[in-house]
């Protein structure tokens, strides 16, 4: 399957995406995630009516035009970060791709969600080949840390802390 462009910006292509689905399901859910649109739909006709299934078009959005790609999740996307609401709400899985993919997005959340739990003010972590200590959290602005070498404050990206190494704490024995 190929993408489709067009001229369009990045809100302009979800809604178009959006009303593409409506044309043949209603769209009960949708979340956008970087370049991903996620939604949940529910059939309206044919064979499969009533049907509620999770859909994934990735959206490419570049010097005015778009890129579409639409599949849904008997594709087995390659994209774990679905919203676990979306698979509780979802009709059991079909065919060979779905199930495992599932799984894969469950996985995807509980290693995220294991990983959130240990992030807190006072621990260490290597990036880019230095080493900071986290003070305090800015929501989703990402962290405030300081650079363990000469204490210089800095905002650390959620994204740039998710590509960190948590490092042991230096803890004092005497």
């Amino acid at each position: 399957m190929g993408s489709i462009v067009y001229r369009a910006t990045k809100d302009q292509a979800v809604h178009d995406e959006l009303q593409n689905v409506r044309a043949f399901a209603a769209v009960l859910a949708h979340r956008a995630i970087g370049n991903r649109l996620w939604f949940l739909a529910q059939t309206r006709s044919g064979k499969h009516t009533g049907r509620i299934w999770i859909g994934l078009t990735l959206i490419d959005c570049r010097s005015g035009e778009a890129a579409v790609k639409s599949m849904d999740e008997s594709c087995g996307p390659c994209y774990f970060d679905c919203p676990l609401a979306f698979l509780d709400r979802a009709d059991p899985p079909v065919g060979l791709y779905a199930g495992p993919w599932r799984e894969k997005v469950r996985e995807f959340h509980a290693n995220r969600a294991a990983k959130r739990a240990v992030v807190r003010p006072g621990l260490r972590i290597s990036y880019g080949e230095l080493i900071y200590v986290l003070r305090c959290s800015l929501g989703r602005r990402g962290w405030e840390v300081a650079r363990e070498s000469d204490g210089l404050i800095f905002r650390l990206k959620a994204r740039q802390l998710g590509n960190a190494t948590v490092l042991p704490s230096q803890e004092k024995h005497p």
